[in-house]
């Protein structure tokens, strides 16, 4: 089987993730670049093409089996509308926009169309998450989340913190609890020159609490997860890639003293686990070649973003 070219658009942070994961997996072949900040409006390079304005790219001419967008997501629209019209199968980074409306008519247009749509909502693809809803835990009591960053540069064009860092977790919660009706307790937002950049929020679902806790505002960065059951505790470090797993103990009162009986503890690594962008990758790819939506991520994907829209709208 022939590699699928893929053409890649925007070469920003995640573009150059794309670029590395595409370029390093056999199954693909990077066809062409396609980003705003090249000097030449078209060149080729040991084979590959390069372009400053997406115009420029031939979406006729039948070479292209797939596109990753990675632009600007004011410019996602516009892009992938134009790659689902032509039946390209289609990865779109997240946000897929701000704009509640562009994301229905995306979906629609995939579906109608039956091409090919996936969203960069890449921790749903975490073998940490994956082994956590392989437990299919049923006695949580309360899920507490952290996705904490430094400040973002001024010249990097990014959404509000819930947007850019909150919709992960909202994706993961979906992918997890299969879309759970979150009913919102309460939340704090922060706002900065009229962008929101942290958040609290409060939710309860089935007798759970969910706590968010979102910022760009912080000194260092945190990626943690704490999953609270009846008898046991996994603390989700997805920068460390580990899960430690604490078993119930006691507490006995004695007239002198307050004696904590020893609590089992256990530490499960993820470190040599294939990356996250890689399964990601392969998704779209095993969707390309069986010709087939993935239904079950695009309900993820319409879950997530809904979640935004609701926190954005109040």
């Amino acid at each position: 089987m022939n590699p699928l070219n893929i053409l890649l658009i925007g070469l920003g942070n995640m573009g150059k993730v794309h670029k590395r994961v595409i370029e390093n997996d056999d199954s693909t072949n990077l066809y062409g670049i396609v980003d705003i900040s090249f000097k030449k409006k078209h060149e080729i390079v040991d084979g590959i093409e390069y372009f400053n304005d997406f115009h420029l790219v031939n979406l006729d001419d039948g070479l292209i089996d797939g596109v990753v967008i990675s632009s600007t997501t004011s410019t996602h629209y516009e892009i992938a509308k134009q790659f689902l019209e032509r039946n390209i199968p289609v990865f779109l980074e997240k946000p897929i926009s701000i704009d509640k409306s562009e994301i229905e008519k995306l979906l629609i247009l995939a579906s109608s169309q039956k091409t090919i749509f996936r969203c960069g909502l890449i921790e749903t693809y975490n073998p940490i998450f994956q082994y956590i809803k392989g437990l299919n835990l049923n006695d949580i009591i309360s899920v507490h989340i952290y996705r904490h960053s430094q400040p973002v540069a001024g010249q990097r064009k990014l959404e509000n913190v819930l947007f850019d860092l909150t919709l992960h977790d909202i994706s993961v919660l979906g992918y997890l609890f299969g879309n759970p009706d979150l009913q919102p307790i309460g939340q704090n937002l922060n706002l900065v020159q009229n962008s929101i950049e942290s958040a609290d929020l409060l939710y309860t679902f089935e007798g759970k609490n969910i706590f968010i806790s979102t910022s760009r505002e912080s000194q260092i960065k945190i990626r943690k997860w704490d999953i609270l059951t009846k008898n046991k505790l996994y603390q989700i470090d997805l920068m460390q890639k580990s899960i430690d797993i604490y078993e119930s103990g006691t507490v006995n009162f004695t007239s002198t003293n307050l004696l904590n009986s020893k609590v089992n503890h256990s530490r499960l690594s993820f470190v040599n686990h294939i990356e996250t962008a890689q399964i990601q990758l392969n998704a779209f790819i095993n969707n390309i070649h069986h010709n087939k939506l993935d239904e079950n991520h695009l309900e993820i994907v319409k879950y997530a973003h809904d979640v935004i829209y609701n926190i954005s709208d109040e």
